[in-house]
């Protein structure tokens, strides 16, 4: 198999998570459906690569009742889809070049500290003080992959992969919001970005501007689907991209503020 046969292979194995998430978290087909994933993308695309790396996230179920168990399970695998799209998305905006361009891939010129001091210089964020804006998000574990994702949009914008990063920009936001309005004890109307900005906006948790910024958010996830890719006039530019990453900082220094 070869790294376009991936890709396709991927795409195939997306068209199977609706059917998977109608089961319940302790099913057997899961847990063997991502194996075989991991192990395709480590053999195709190698152990040390971006693609591997973005799968790397352990399957893990958290939750006391039966309720929240499945609840974290769909959320994982929501999870999953949104590494796979942004393998699928980041393959397709290189092409062929991925295979004939001299300059280093992903893997090789991503490296977290040099990431976090061009966001520092770009938006004048340190990890540190994002750190410190997201601290309603108590688990350890969650903190880790929210520094990941964001890292991870920020190059892939920058490296003009604007497509998965507004897509990892978006399950960022996505779960900022989640985890400000639990810590608020505040039920969304709905468990999804738009139901999350919704809420927000209804309990008057943004500033005015911020509100404008979310819908924007909302509106770059909205664009990310193939099919709105008709023409160049609808495809995402660079600035979009890095629009979407910025909204991450902006909004969450507006919900703790």
């Amino acid at each position: 198999m070869d790294k376009q046969e991936a890709i396709e292979y991927l795409k195939g194995r997306l068209k199977e998570i609706p059917a998977l998430a109608k089961l319940r978290h302790n099913n057997p087909d899961y847990p063997l459906w991502i194996l075989t994933i991991r192990g395709v993308v480590e053999r195709v695309f190698g152990k040390d690569s971006y693609q591997y790396k973005i799968l790397e996230v352990p399957y893990r179920i958290h939750g006391s009742s039966e309720m929240l168990k499945n609840k974290s399970y769909v959320e994982n695998l929501r999870k999953r889809r949104t590494a796979i799209l942004s393998i699928i998305q980041t393959w397709e905006a290189l092409g062929s070049e991925a295979e004939t361009n001299s300059s280093p891939e992903p893997q090789e010129a991503y490296a977290e500290e040099t990431t976090w001091e061009s966001i520092d210089k770009e938006f004048g964020v340190t990890k540190k003080g994002f750190g410190k804006r997201i601290n309603f998000v108590k688990d350890p574990f969650k903190r880790k992959i929210l520094f990941r994702d964001v890292e991870h949009a920020y190059y892939l914008a920058s490296s003009g992969f604007s497509k998965p990063a507004v897509i990892l920009a978006g399950g960022v936001l996505e779960e900022l919001l989640r985890f400000y309005l639990k810590a608020k004890n505040i039920k969304p109307v709905k468990d999804t970005l738009n139901g999350y900005i919704q809420t927000c906006g209804q309990e008057d948790l943004f500033k005015s501007g911020v509100s404008h910024l979310s819908d924007s958010v909302r509106h770059f996830r909205n664009l990310v689907h193939l099919a709105k890719e008709e023409t160049k006039r609808n495809t995402i530019s660079k600035s979009t991209a890095k629009g979407a990453v910025a909204s991450i900082f902006t909004i969450a220094s507006d919900i703790n503020s």
